[in-house]
C-alpha cells in the first residue's frame, strides 16, 4: 500500500508543478482561463498562509523547548496538501517563495516583525507571484493577521478622544 501511496503522492505533486507553471501561459476560452487563475489565486492563498504559520509554530516549539534557535531549519516543502471546496488538493509553489513566507512566519513569531511589517513583505512578494502567474484576483493572504491589526486598530479608536499631532512640515491645500 505504502508504494502505492507514493506513486500517487508523486503523480499529484507533478499535476501540481505543471498547474503552476503553465499558468502564465494559458490560451484559450478567456472564462476557462479567468476560473482556472480563480482557482490558482485561491490555492496558492491557502498555501501561503500554512506556510507562514507553519514558520510560526515550529519557531514557538523551539522556543517552548529553550533549544537554541540557530538549530531553526527555515525551510519548508514546495508541496503541500491545502484543503478546498472539493477536497484536499496538493499546491506547488517554488522554494525560493515557500522558504520566504516560512521564515516571515518564524520572525513574526520571533518579534523580529510587526504584523504590519510580516503583511508588507508578504504583499510585496505575492504581487511578485501575481505578477509572474498573471492571476486575475490578488492574493489574499494573512487575512488572520489583518482581522487581529484592525481589531487593535478599532480598540483604540474606541478609547476616550486623546489629543492627535499633525504631521511634520507644511501642507498645501487647494481651494479650488
Amino acid at each position: 500500500m505504502s508504494l502505492l501511496g507514493n506513486i500517487k503522492k508523486k503523480g499529484e505533486r507533478k499535476k501540481a508543478y505543471n498547474f503552476y507553471n503553465q499558468m502564465h501561459k494559458l490560451k484559450g476560452d478567456p472564462r476557462e482561463i479567468r476560473k482556472l487563475r480563480s482557482v490558482m489565486s485561491a490555492r496558492l492563498t491557502a498555501f501561503i498562509d500554512t506556510t507562514f504559520i507553519e514558520g510560526a509554530k515550529k519557531t514557538e516549539l523551539i522556543q517552548d523547548s529553550e533549544t537554541p534557535l540557530e538549530t531553526l531549519e527555515l525551510k519548508s516543502s514546495k508541496y503541500k496538501d491545502v484543503k478546498t471546496l472539493s477536497g484536499i488538493v496538493c499546491v506547488y509553489l517554488p522554494s525560493k517563495y515557500t522558504n520566504y513566507f516560512f521564515e516571515l512566519g518564524s520572525l513574526y513569531q520571533r518579534a523580529h516583525l510587526t504584523a504590519n511589517q510580516a503583511l508588507e513583505l508578504t504583499d510585496e512578494t505575492c504581487l511578485e507571484i501575481e505578477t509572474w502567474l498573471s492571476l486575475d484576483n490578488p492574493l489574499h493572504t494573512l487575512n488572520f493577521l489583518r482581522a487581529a491589526e484592525s481589531e487593535e486598530g478599532t480598540t483604540e479608536s474606541d478609547q476616550p478622544h486623546q489629543e492627535k499631532q499633525e504631521p511634520a512640515g507644511d501642507i498645501e491645500t487647494d481651494a479650488n
